[in-house]
C-alpha cells in the first residue's frame, strides 16, 4: 500500500482542496461586486460514484455553479459582499482546521520513522 493512500489522507486532501475553492470562487465573487449582470458563483458538493477497484463507495466532488436564486440588484449583479465574506471566512477555519490535522498525520508518521530500530 502506498505511504499517502489512507482513506484519512485522501479524505483531508479532498477537504483541503474543497476549502481552497471555495475560497477562490468567494474571493471571485468579492472582486466582482460592482460588474453589471454578474452572477454569484457557488460551490456545491455532489455525490459521484468512485469507479475503482478498492470499492470505497461514493465519493463527494466539488463543483462550481450560478447563483440563480438570489435576487439580483436593477443592475443584475446578486453578490452579497457580507454572505461571500462569511463564505470566505469559513473557508478559511475549515481549512486551517484540516491543515492542522494533516500536520499532526504528519508529525506522526515523521516519528514513527525517527524513532524506528532504534
Amino acid at each position: 500500500m502506498p505511504l499517502f493512500e489512507d482513506a484519512a489522507f485522501r479524505a483531508l486532501q479532498s477537504g483541503l482542496d474543497a476549502m481552497w475553492l471555495k475560497q477562490q470562487v468567494a474571493s471571485h465573487n468579492i472582486a466582482n461586486v460592482e460588474t453589471p449582470d454578474f452572477k454569484a458563483k457557488k460551490v456545491e458538493f455532489k455525490q459521484v460514484l468512485k469507479e475503482a477497484a478498492d470499492g470505497n463507495g461514493p465519493v463527494y466532488q466539488a463543483v462550481v455553479g450560478t447563483d440563480n436564486d438570489t435576487e439580483a440588484r436593477p443592475d443584475g449583479n446578486n453578490v452579497q459582499v457580507e454572505k461571500e465574506e462569511l463564505d470566505l471566512w469559513k473557508a478559511y477555519t475549515e481549512y486551517s482546521a484540516m491543515t492542522s490535522r494533516m500536520s499532526g498525520k504528519l508529525s506522526t508518521l515523521r516519528y514513527v520513522i525517527n524513532n524506528t530500530g532504534k
